[in-house]
């Protein structure tokens, strides 16, 4: 998708690049000298939108660098436009077990920080992760993905059939729970002269169990991300079994009604086969 020539003009805008996959809508922007970062967001696939606006406002009043709104959002018939400063600084180089540790390290202090934002209600179009694999038309899209791709939608079944079982067994876990990031990547994060100087994209945060923020940072087979994590708030032996099947869960996310035919689903195939294996 192009940018909308009104939304530039209103807001003063010189385009540059576009950042990360163009599935993202993300693009460099410049007016008056200054760095900006244009986004576009679909309501349909980005729910309950103000909501991941708080999270990170409520963030930075405690001091952690996250993106700053340059104007109000913008909605028009393409979408939600969100106009915001750049941040400064570059994501890690790498994700060796060096990076990982911290990574881990800085995700459990941000979830004590996230205790403290005032934010407990869950956000519109979100739930825990038993809820999301009992959805009914989650099924009938991975059994009609089945159908196009017998051997990968046998895979994708058996995953999916797991982690329903698990939590039929574990309907209410005594685990922490809040706010969570959701996407806590090392491309999410940029730092400056080794000091964190961004954590981005608020896309998919929500209220969840904690350790379901390991389903994207983990990803199956970081365990540096896991450790460094303990050691700052260590993990109970209830929350490490929860591990794998949340992370099952996250790896269908958004397919709950999509049409079966235009899907690809082999990053999901791929990440659930990640964290099959063992235990983290």
């Amino acid at each position: 998708m192009t940018t909308d020539p009104e939304v530039l003009a209103r807001w003063r805008l010189t385009l540059g690049p576009q950042l990360g996959a163009r599935s993202t809508h993300t693009w460099a922007a410049t007016r008056d000298g200054r760095d900006l970062i244009l986004q576009r967001r679909n309501p349909v696939d980005c729910p309950d939108w103000p909501y991941t606006l708080r999270v990170a406002a409520a963030l930075r009043e405690q001091g952690w660098p996250t993106p700053e709104l340059a104007e109000e959002p913008l909605v028009t018939t393409d979408g939600v436009w969100l106009l915001s400063h750049r941040r400064p600084g570059r994501p890690p180089t790498g994700n060796g077990p060096d990076e990982q540790r911290l990574r881990g390290r800085l995700l459990a202090e941000l979830h004590q920080s996230l205790a403290g934002i005032g934010i407990r209600e869950q956000r519109g179009g979100y739930g825990f992760p038993g809820e999301m694999v009992r959805d009914p038309a989650l099924e009938r899209t991975l059994a009609a993905y089945a159908d196009i791709h017998p051997a990968d939608g046998a895979e994708l079944l058996a995953g999916h059939a797991a982690a329903v079982a698990f939590f039929a067994a574990n309907p209410e876990p005594d685990v922490p729970a809040g706010v969570i990031h959701g996407d806590f990547t090392p491309w999410n994060l940029l730092f400056e002269d080794g000091r964190l100087t961004g954590v981005l994209d608020f896309e998919i945060t929500h209220v969840s169990y904690l350790v379901a923020d390991f389903a994207l940072s983990w990803r199956g087979y970081q365990s540096g991300v896991i450790s460094g994590y303990e050691e700052v708030r260590p993990l109970s032996e209830v929350e490490r079994a929860l591990i794998v099947p949340t992370f099952q869960a996250w790896c269908f996310l958004g397919l709950a009604g999509e049409d079966a035919a235009t899907l690809d689903l082999s990053w999901n195939l791929a990440h659930l086969r990640r964290g099959r294996p063992a235990r983290p």
